[in-house]
Protein backbone atom coordinates (compact mmCIF):
# COMPACT_ATOMS: atom_id res chain seq x y z
CA UNK A 1 0.00 0.00 0.00
CA UNK A 2 1.37 3.42 -0.90
CA UNK A 3 1.78 6.35 1.34
CA UNK A 4 -0.92 8.23 -0.62
CA UNK A 5 -3.47 5.55 0.24
CA UNK A 6 -2.62 5.81 3.86
CA UNK A 7 -3.17 9.54 3.73
CA UNK A 8 -6.69 9.04 2.24
CA UNK A 9 -7.85 6.92 5.31
CA UNK A 10 -10.40 8.84 7.52
CA UNK A 11 -9.48 9.61 11.04
CA UNK A 12 -10.61 7.10 13.68
CA UNK A 13 -13.69 7.98 15.72
CA UNK A 14 -13.13 8.66 19.41
CA UNK A 15 -13.76 5.78 21.86
CA UNK A 16 -17.00 5.81 23.78
CA UNK A 17 -16.81 5.86 27.52
CA UNK A 18 -19.07 3.91 29.89
CA UNK A 19 -21.43 6.28 31.66
CA UNK A 20 -20.98 6.38 35.37
CA UNK A 21 -23.29 4.16 37.37
CA UNK A 22 -23.95 1.84 34.50
CA UNK A 23 -24.39 -1.73 35.79
CA UNK A 24 -22.91 -3.33 32.79
CA UNK A 25 -20.50 -2.09 30.27
CA UNK A 26 -20.81 -3.11 26.70
CA UNK A 27 -17.82 -3.82 24.57
CA UNK A 28 -17.31 -0.82 22.31
CA UNK A 29 -18.20 -1.42 18.75
CA UNK A 30 -15.45 -1.96 16.30
CA UNK A 31 -14.79 0.98 14.08
CA UNK A 32 -16.24 0.72 10.65
CA UNK A 33 -13.85 -0.06 7.98
CA UNK A 34 -13.35 2.23 5.17
CA UNK A 35 -15.27 1.47 2.06
CA UNK A 36 -12.17 1.16 0.03
CA UNK A 37 -10.50 -1.34 2.49
CA UNK A 38 -10.39 -4.80 1.01
CA UNK A 39 -12.36 -7.52 2.77
CA UNK A 40 -10.34 -10.50 3.98
CA UNK A 41 -11.62 -13.94 3.00
CA UNK A 42 -12.18 -16.40 5.83
CA UNK A 43 -10.61 -19.84 5.65
CA UNK A 44 -13.08 -22.63 5.35
CA UNK A 45 -12.77 -25.27 8.03
CA UNK A 46 -13.42 -28.82 7.27
CA UNK A 47 -15.65 -29.13 10.26
CA UNK A 48 -17.78 -26.18 8.95
CA UNK A 49 -18.12 -27.73 5.57
CA UNK A 50 -18.94 -31.04 7.05
CA UNK A 51 -21.49 -29.36 9.28
CA UNK A 52 -23.33 -27.94 6.34
CA UNK A 53 -23.16 -31.25 4.46
CA UNK A 54 -24.88 -34.12 6.26
CA UNK A 55 -23.40 -36.62 3.89
CA UNK A 56 -19.92 -35.15 4.30
CA UNK A 57 -20.34 -35.05 8.07
CA UNK A 58 -20.98 -38.79 8.30
CA UNK A 59 -18.15 -39.70 5.92
CA UNK A 60 -15.64 -37.49 7.68
CA UNK A 61 -16.49 -38.92 11.09
CA UNK A 62 -16.06 -42.49 9.81
CA UNK A 63 -12.72 -41.57 8.27
CA UNK A 64 -11.59 -40.04 11.56
CA UNK A 65 -12.66 -43.19 13.47
CA UNK A 66 -10.82 -45.41 11.04
CA UNK A 67 -7.73 -43.28 11.37
CA UNK A 68 -7.98 -43.48 15.15
CA UNK A 69 -8.36 -47.26 15.10
CA UNK A 70 -5.48 -47.50 12.66
CA UNK A 71 -3.31 -45.37 14.90
CA UNK A 72 -4.26 -47.43 17.94
CA UNK A 73 -3.49 -50.66 16.07
CA UNK A 74 -0.12 -49.35 14.98
CA UNK A 75 0.63 -48.21 18.49
CA UNK A 76 -0.41 -51.63 19.78
CA UNK A 77 1.76 -53.40 17.20
CA UNK A 78 4.68 -51.14 18.05
CA UNK A 79 4.10 -51.82 21.73
CA UNK A 80 3.92 -55.57 21.07
CA UNK A 81 7.14 -55.43 19.06
CA UNK A 82 8.77 -53.49 21.85
CA UNK A 83 7.40 -55.91 24.44
CA UNK A 84 8.69 -58.86 22.44
CA UNK A 85 12.01 -57.16 22.03
CA UNK A 86 12.15 -56.54 25.77
CA UNK A 87 11.08 -60.13 26.53
CA UNK A 88 13.65 -61.47 24.09
CA UNK A 89 16.29 -59.30 25.68
CA UNK A 90 15.20 -60.49 29.14
CA UNK A 91 15.25 -64.12 28.03
CA UNK A 92 18.67 -63.70 26.47
CA UNK A 93 19.88 -62.07 29.64
CA UNK A 94 18.41 -64.84 31.81
CA UNK A 95 19.89 -67.47 29.47
CA UNK A 96 23.22 -65.72 29.72
CA UNK A 97 22.95 -65.71 33.52
CA UNK A 98 22.06 -69.43 33.46
CA UNK A 99 25.01 -70.25 31.23
CA UNK A 100 27.26 -68.14 33.40
CA UNK A 101 25.96 -69.91 36.53
CA UNK A 102 26.47 -73.35 35.00
CA UNK A 103 29.91 -72.38 33.76
CA UNK A 104 30.87 -71.11 37.20
CA UNK A 105 29.44 -74.28 38.80
CA UNK A 106 31.42 -76.50 36.43
CA UNK A 107 34.53 -74.41 36.86
CA UNK A 108 34.11 -74.40 40.64
CA UNK A 109 33.55 -78.16 40.73
CA UNK A 110 36.57 -78.73 38.50
CA UNK A 111 38.69 -76.51 40.70
CA UNK A 112 37.46 -78.28 43.84
CA UNK A 113 38.10 -81.70 42.27
CA UNK A 114 41.56 -80.73 41.09
CA UNK A 115 42.32 -79.23 44.48
CA UNK A 116 41.11 -82.40 46.19
CA UNK A 117 43.20 -84.56 43.85
CA UNK A 118 46.24 -82.36 44.40
CA UNK A 119 45.79 -82.58 48.17
CA UNK A 120 45.15 -86.34 47.98
CA UNK A 121 48.23 -86.89 45.83
CA UNK A 122 50.27 -84.69 48.10
CA UNK A 123 49.01 -86.61 51.09
CA UNK A 124 49.92 -89.90 49.43
CA UNK A 125 53.30 -88.46 48.49
CA UNK A 126 54.20 -88.44 52.18
CA UNK A 127 54.62 -91.62 54.25
CA UNK A 128 52.21 -90.46 56.96
CA UNK A 129 49.59 -89.50 54.40
CA UNK A 130 49.88 -92.84 52.63
CA UNK A 131 49.54 -94.75 55.90
CA UNK A 132 46.53 -92.63 56.91
CA UNK A 133 44.88 -93.44 53.57
CA UNK A 134 45.60 -97.13 54.21
CA UNK A 135 43.92 -96.90 57.62
CA UNK A 136 40.88 -95.20 56.04
CA UNK A 137 40.50 -98.15 53.68
CA UNK A 138 40.69 -100.51 56.65
CA UNK A 139 38.05 -98.51 58.52
CA UNK A 140 35.78 -98.66 55.46
CA UNK A 141 36.33 -102.45 55.18
CA UNK A 142 37.43 -101.84 51.59
CA UNK A 143 39.61 -104.95 51.48
CA UNK A 144 39.13 -105.38 47.75
CA UNK A 145 40.87 -102.03 47.16
CA UNK A 146 43.56 -102.93 49.68
CA UNK A 147 44.28 -106.17 47.83
CA UNK A 148 44.29 -104.32 44.50
CA UNK A 149 46.79 -101.77 45.85
CA UNK A 150 48.96 -104.60 47.18
CA UNK A 151 49.52 -105.77 43.60
CA UNK A 152 50.95 -102.39 42.54
CA UNK A 153 54.74 -102.06 42.86
CA UNK A 154 54.69 -104.96 45.32
CA UNK A 155 54.60 -108.52 44.01
CA UNK A 156 51.54 -110.18 45.47
CA UNK A 157 52.02 -113.95 45.79
CA UNK A 158 48.94 -114.48 47.94
CA UNK A 159 45.54 -115.41 46.64
CA UNK A 160 42.87 -112.78 47.32
CA UNK A 161 40.61 -114.61 49.76
CA UNK A 162 43.23 -115.93 52.21
CA UNK A 163 45.02 -112.57 52.09
CA UNK A 164 41.86 -110.67 53.06
CA UNK A 165 41.05 -113.17 55.79
CA UNK A 166 44.52 -112.69 57.22
CA UNK A 167 44.13 -108.90 57.28
CA UNK A 168 40.75 -109.20 58.96
CA UNK A 169 42.28 -111.38 61.65
CA UNK A 170 44.67 -108.49 62.42
CA UNK A 171 42.55 -105.36 62.10
CA UNK A 172 38.99 -106.34 62.98
CA UNK A 173 37.82 -105.11 66.40
CA UNK A 174 40.73 -102.64 66.55
CA UNK A 175 40.01 -98.94 67.14
CA UNK A 176 41.98 -97.68 64.15
CA UNK A 177 41.08 -94.05 64.94
CA UNK A 178 43.79 -94.22 67.60
CA UNK A 179 46.43 -95.61 65.23
CA UNK A 180 49.86 -93.97 65.37
CA UNK A 181 53.01 -94.92 63.49
CA UNK A 182 56.56 -95.48 64.65
CA UNK A 183 59.38 -95.75 62.10
CA UNK A 184 61.59 -98.81 62.42
CA UNK A 185 65.36 -98.49 62.49
CA UNK A 186 66.01 -100.88 59.60
CA UNK A 187 64.21 -98.66 57.07
CA UNK A 188 66.33 -97.68 54.06
CA UNK A 189 66.12 -95.43 51.01
CA UNK A 190 63.98 -97.93 49.09
CA UNK A 191 61.77 -99.48 51.75
CA UNK A 192 60.29 -97.81 54.82
CA UNK A 193 58.90 -99.78 57.73
CA UNK A 194 56.54 -98.48 60.41
CA UNK A 195 54.88 -100.15 63.36
CA UNK A 196 51.16 -99.39 63.67
CA UNK A 197 50.43 -98.82 67.36
CA UNK A 198 47.01 -98.54 69.04
CA UNK A 199 46.80 -97.85 72.78
CA UNK A 200 50.53 -98.50 73.12
CA UNK A 201 50.22 -101.97 71.59
CA UNK A 202 51.78 -102.99 68.27
CA UNK A 203 49.10 -104.08 65.83
CA UNK A 204 51.17 -104.67 62.70
CA UNK A 205 54.16 -103.56 60.66
CA UNK A 206 53.60 -101.58 57.46
CA UNK A 207 55.94 -101.64 54.50
CA UNK A 208 56.16 -98.63 52.18
CA UNK A 209 57.78 -98.29 48.78
CA UNK A 210 57.73 -95.17 46.60
CA UNK A 211 55.96 -95.40 43.26
CA UNK A 212 57.95 -93.14 40.95
CA UNK A 213 55.36 -93.29 38.17
CA UNK A 214 52.43 -92.31 40.40
CA UNK A 215 54.62 -90.17 42.68
CA UNK A 216 53.17 -91.63 45.83
CA UNK A 217 53.93 -94.19 48.52
CA UNK A 218 52.34 -97.61 48.31
CA UNK A 219 51.55 -99.34 51.60
CA UNK A 220 50.99 -102.95 52.58
CA UNK A 221 50.92 -104.96 55.79
CA UNK A 222 54.00 -107.06 56.44
CA UNK A 223 52.83 -110.64 56.84
CA UNK A 224 54.72 -112.45 59.55
CA UNK A 225 52.96 -115.74 58.87
CA UNK A 226 55.22 -117.43 56.33
CA UNK A 227 58.56 -116.89 54.60
CA UNK A 228 59.79 -119.50 52.17
CA UNK A 229 63.10 -120.54 50.63
CA UNK A 230 63.18 -122.38 47.33
CA UNK A 231 66.31 -124.30 46.34
CA UNK A 232 66.85 -125.11 42.68
CA UNK A 233 69.32 -127.70 41.45
CA UNK A 234 69.80 -127.09 37.73
CA UNK A 235 68.18 -124.54 35.44
CA UNK A 236 64.51 -124.87 36.36
CA UNK A 237 62.34 -121.76 36.22
CA UNK A 238 60.34 -121.18 39.41
CA UNK A 239 56.71 -120.05 39.63
CA UNK A 240 54.92 -119.18 42.86
CA UNK A 241 51.13 -119.13 42.58
CA UNK A 242 51.59 -118.64 38.85
CA UNK A 243 54.08 -115.75 39.15
CA UNK A 244 57.56 -116.39 37.83
CA UNK A 245 60.41 -115.50 40.17
CA UNK A 246 63.04 -113.28 38.61
CA UNK A 247 66.61 -112.70 39.76
CA UNK A 248 65.51 -110.19 42.39
CA UNK A 249 64.28 -113.11 44.47
CA UNK A 250 67.58 -114.96 44.40
CA UNK A 251 69.18 -114.69 47.82
CA UNK A 252 72.23 -116.93 47.19
CA UNK A 253 73.91 -118.75 44.33
CA UNK A 254 76.05 -121.92 44.37
CA UNK A 255 75.40 -122.68 48.02
CA UNK A 256 75.12 -126.04 49.76
CA UNK A 257 71.59 -127.36 49.87
CA UNK A 258 69.86 -127.19 53.25
CA UNK A 259 68.67 -130.74 52.63
CA UNK A 260 72.23 -131.70 53.58
CA UNK A 261 72.72 -129.13 56.34
CA UNK A 262 73.58 -131.83 58.94
CA UNK A 263 76.72 -132.95 57.07
CA UNK A 264 79.96 -132.36 58.93
CA UNK A 265 81.52 -131.37 55.61
CA UNK A 266 79.13 -129.19 53.64
CA UNK A 267 81.41 -129.38 50.61
CA UNK A 268 79.90 -132.80 49.99
CA UNK A 269 76.46 -131.30 49.53
CA UNK A 270 75.06 -130.49 46.07
CA UNK A 271 75.15 -126.79 45.10
CA UNK A 272 71.89 -124.97 44.49
CA UNK A 273 70.44 -121.53 43.73
CA UNK A 274 68.35 -120.28 46.64
CA UNK A 275 65.30 -118.04 46.26
CA UNK A 276 63.50 -116.24 49.07
CA UNK A 277 59.90 -115.02 49.16
CA UNK A 278 58.06 -113.48 52.08
CA UNK A 279 54.68 -111.97 53.00
CA UNK A 280 52.87 -115.25 52.43
CA UNK A 281 49.73 -116.18 54.31
CA UNK A 282 49.66 -119.88 53.44
CA UNK A 283 51.82 -122.47 51.73
CA UNK A 284 52.05 -121.40 48.07
CA UNK A 285 51.79 -123.53 44.97
CA UNK A 286 55.34 -123.84 43.58
CA UNK A 287 55.74 -125.07 40.01
CA UNK A 288 58.26 -125.06 37.16
CA UNK A 289 58.15 -124.50 33.42
CA UNK A 290 58.04 -128.28 32.88
CA UNK A 291 56.42 -130.38 35.59
CA UNK A 292 57.14 -133.57 33.65
CA UNK A 293 60.87 -132.94 33.89
CA UNK A 294 61.26 -131.41 37.36
CA UNK A 295 60.04 -132.43 40.79
CA UNK A 296 59.03 -129.90 43.44
CA UNK A 297 59.22 -131.19 47.01
CA UNK A 298 58.39 -129.30 50.18
CA UNK A 299 60.51 -129.90 53.24
CA UNK A 300 58.64 -131.95 55.82
CA UNK A 301 59.37 -129.56 58.69
CA UNK A 302 60.55 -126.23 57.31
CA UNK A 303 59.09 -123.60 54.98
CA UNK A 304 61.39 -124.71 52.21
CA UNK A 305 61.03 -126.24 48.74
CA UNK A 306 63.52 -128.38 46.78
CA UNK A 307 63.48 -128.47 42.99
CA UNK A 308 65.52 -130.92 40.91
CA UNK A 309 65.06 -133.32 38.01
CA UNK A 310 62.82 -136.35 38.28
CA UNK A 311 64.73 -139.65 38.21
CA UNK A 312 63.98 -142.33 35.71
CA UNK A 313 64.95 -145.81 34.60
CA UNK A 314 67.49 -147.78 36.64
CA UNK A 315 68.31 -144.79 38.84
CA UNK A 316 64.70 -144.49 39.99
CA UNK A 317 64.59 -148.18 40.87
CA UNK A 318 67.81 -147.86 42.91
CA UNK A 319 66.36 -144.91 44.80
CA UNK A 320 63.09 -146.67 45.59
CA UNK A 321 64.86 -149.80 46.83
CA UNK A 322 67.27 -147.86 48.99
CA UNK A 323 64.49 -145.74 50.53
CA UNK A 324 62.31 -148.79 51.27
CA UNK A 325 65.09 -150.87 52.86
CA UNK A 326 66.38 -148.00 55.00
CA UNK A 327 62.92 -146.99 56.19
CA UNK A 328 61.89 -150.52 57.12
CA UNK A 329 65.14 -151.11 59.03
CA UNK A 330 64.77 -147.80 60.86
CA UNK A 331 61.16 -148.64 61.87
CA UNK A 332 62.24 -152.03 63.19
CA UNK A 333 65.13 -150.46 65.06
CA UNK A 334 63.04 -147.88 66.95
CA UNK A 335 60.48 -150.59 67.81
CA UNK A 336 63.30 -152.82 69.04
CA UNK A 337 62.64 -155.44 66.39
CA UNK A 338 66.25 -155.24 65.14
CA UNK A 339 69.65 -154.04 66.33
CA UNK A 340 71.40 -150.76 65.53
CA UNK A 341 74.14 -152.64 63.73
CA UNK A 342 71.57 -153.68 61.11
CA UNK A 343 70.71 -150.04 60.54
CA UNK A 344 74.32 -148.79 60.40
CA UNK A 345 74.91 -150.16 56.92
CA UNK A 346 72.38 -147.67 55.54
CA UNK A 347 73.60 -144.57 57.38
CA UNK A 348 76.32 -142.01 56.67
CA UNK A 349 78.23 -141.59 59.89
CA UNK A 350 79.64 -138.08 59.42
CA UNK A 351 76.33 -136.39 60.14
CA UNK A 352 74.45 -134.99 63.10
CA UNK A 353 71.66 -137.42 62.33
CA UNK A 354 73.87 -140.47 62.83
CA UNK A 355 75.11 -139.09 66.12
CA UNK A 356 71.55 -138.64 67.37
CA UNK A 357 70.12 -141.97 66.20
CA UNK A 358 73.00 -144.06 67.49
CA UNK A 359 72.08 -143.18 71.07
CA UNK A 360 68.31 -143.30 70.62
CA UNK A 361 66.24 -145.28 73.12
CA UNK A 362 62.49 -145.65 72.55
CA UNK A 363 60.89 -145.76 75.99
CA UNK A 364 57.31 -145.41 74.75
CA UNK A 365 56.98 -148.28 72.27
CA UNK A 366 54.72 -151.14 73.31
CA UNK A 367 56.09 -154.65 73.56
CA UNK A 368 54.67 -157.00 70.94
CA UNK A 369 54.97 -160.45 69.47
CA UNK A 370 55.12 -159.76 65.74
CA UNK A 371 55.06 -156.95 63.15
CA UNK A 372 54.30 -156.27 59.49
CA UNK A 373 54.31 -153.40 56.95
CA UNK A 374 51.14 -152.34 55.14
CA UNK A 375 50.15 -149.63 52.65
CA UNK A 376 53.69 -148.66 51.64
CA UNK A 377 54.02 -145.80 49.18
CA UNK A 378 57.11 -143.94 47.87
CA UNK A 379 56.83 -140.46 46.33
CA UNK A 380 58.49 -137.03 45.86
CA UNK A 381 61.68 -138.37 44.30
CA UNK A 382 64.22 -135.78 43.16
CA UNK A 383 67.74 -136.41 41.94
CA UNK A 384 70.77 -134.17 42.44
CA UNK A 385 72.72 -136.18 39.93
CA UNK A 386 73.46 -139.91 39.60
CA UNK A 387 76.70 -139.55 41.55
CA UNK A 388 75.61 -136.86 44.06
CA UNK A 389 72.41 -137.49 45.99
CA UNK A 390 68.66 -137.77 46.06
CA UNK A 391 65.65 -137.34 48.34
CA UNK A 392 62.36 -139.17 48.62
CA UNK A 393 59.33 -139.68 50.86
CA UNK A 394 57.90 -142.97 52.06
CA UNK A 395 54.69 -143.65 53.97
CA UNK A 396 53.52 -146.96 55.48
CA UNK A 397 51.63 -148.57 58.33
CA UNK A 398 53.67 -150.49 60.89
CA UNK A 399 51.34 -153.07 62.46
CA UNK A 400 52.38 -154.94 65.62
CA UNK A 401 50.51 -157.79 67.26
CA UNK A 402 50.30 -158.07 71.03
CA UNK A 403 49.78 -161.51 72.66
CA UNK A 404 48.14 -162.79 69.50
CA UNK A 405 44.83 -161.11 70.39
CA UNK A 406 45.09 -157.42 69.45
CA UNK A 407 47.15 -155.28 67.12
CA UNK A 408 48.36 -151.69 67.04
CA UNK A 409 48.85 -149.74 63.81
CA UNK A 410 51.41 -146.94 63.58
CA UNK A 411 51.08 -144.76 60.46
CA UNK A 412 54.41 -143.21 59.50
CA UNK A 413 55.77 -140.83 56.88
CA UNK A 414 59.54 -140.31 56.50
CA UNK A 415 61.36 -137.80 54.33
CA UNK A 416 64.82 -139.16 53.59
CA UNK A 417 68.01 -137.73 52.07
CA UNK A 418 70.80 -139.85 50.59
CA UNK A 419 74.36 -139.05 49.58
CA UNK A 420 76.68 -140.95 47.28
CA UNK A 421 79.74 -141.83 49.41
CA UNK A 422 82.41 -143.80 47.59
CA UNK A 423 79.77 -145.37 45.33
CA UNK A 424 77.36 -146.26 48.13
CA UNK A 425 74.01 -144.57 48.72
CA UNK A 426 73.93 -143.72 52.41
CA UNK A 427 71.18 -141.94 54.35
CA UNK A 428 72.40 -138.58 55.61
CA UNK A 429 69.10 -137.50 57.18
CA UNK A 430 65.69 -138.90 58.04
CA UNK A 431 62.84 -136.61 59.09
CA UNK A 432 59.59 -137.93 60.53
CA UNK A 433 57.01 -135.98 58.58
CA UNK A 434 54.07 -137.73 60.21
CA UNK A 435 53.61 -140.34 62.92
CA UNK A 436 50.10 -140.89 64.20
CA UNK A 437 49.04 -142.32 67.51
CA UNK A 438 48.51 -146.10 67.32
CA UNK A 439 45.07 -147.51 66.56
CA UNK A 440 44.32 -150.65 68.59
CA UNK A 441 42.15 -153.48 67.26
CA UNK A 442 41.43 -157.02 68.44
CA UNK A 443 42.19 -159.94 66.18
CA UNK A 444 38.46 -160.78 66.02
CA UNK A 445 37.66 -157.30 64.66
CA UNK A 446 40.46 -157.64 62.14
CA UNK A 447 39.20 -161.00 60.89
CA UNK A 448 35.64 -159.65 60.55
CA UNK A 449 36.87 -156.71 58.48
CA UNK A 450 38.91 -159.08 56.31
CA UNK A 451 35.88 -161.28 55.66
Amino acid sequence: MSNNDEQKKPAAAPKKTRPAGSPTAKRPAKPAKAADQPVKKKKKKTETVLHHSPEGHIGGKQETTDLWHLSVERIREASERERRKINSSNQQFLYFLLKLFLALMILGSAIMFLTWKVLENYEKSTPNGAMSAYVHLLQANNYDKIYENSTVIFTQFNEKEPYIEYLKSIYEDVNLKKAVFSKKAYSNDTFLYYDMIVDKQKISTLELIYNEEARQWNVRTVIDARNFYIEVFGDAQVYVNGIRLNEHYISERNVSSDAYSNLFDLNQAPLVTRYHIDNLVTVPAVTTQDDTKYSVVKDALQDRFYIAEKPGGAMEEIMRTRIRDTAMTYAKYISEDTRFSDLQQYLYRRTDYYKAISSFVNRYFSTHDSYRFDNMHISDLISYGEDVGFTGTISFDYVVTIEGEKSQTYSNTYQMTFLNVSGKWLCSNLVIANQSQPETETETETEMETE
